[in-house]
């Protein structure tokens, strides 16, 4: 039989600890990894619609997955609609409820901004794509 001597045990408990403090640093950087990955991408997934528009005339914006989302021009004339989803949107002017101009095919993609820009001369509306 083996007699252990205390500097030995000392010895095997140093390691131990070492291995325990590098293992749970090693857990504590992966989680850190993990989460900052996850508000990055969770940054990234959203896009906007954005141009510019009469401040009488509500612009709306329909997907083709559902969504649903109006707006309207400030002071400037110019309009944001975030937060929207990736996907296909069909883009509007509306006044009093009926359609003056509309855009379809509008593709948003995830962190990407699309401008639709709507002019009216004389009661006559249009839709273009920005730049």
């Amino acid at each position: 039989m083996k007699i252990i001597q205390k500097s030995e045990v000392n010895r095997h408990q140093k390691h131990g600890l070492r291995f325990t403090s590098k293992f749970m640093s090693i857990i504590a950087i992966g989680a850190f990894g993990a989460m900052t990955f996850s508000v990055a991408h969770a940054q990234s997934t959203n896009s906007s619609i954005i141009g510019k528009a009469p401040s009488d005339g509500t612009v709306t914006v329909h997907s083709d997955t559902g969504i649903t989302r109006h707006g309207t021009a400030n002071g400037k004339g110019r309009y944001s609609l975030s937060s929207l989803p990736p996907g296909t949107y069909l883009v509007s002017l509306e006044k009093d409820g009926k359609t003056l101009a509309s855009l379809p095919g509008v593709p948003l993609f995830a962190g990407k901004a699309f401008e639709v820009d709507f002019a009216c001369d004389n009661d006559q509306c249009s839709a273009s794509a920005g730049h």
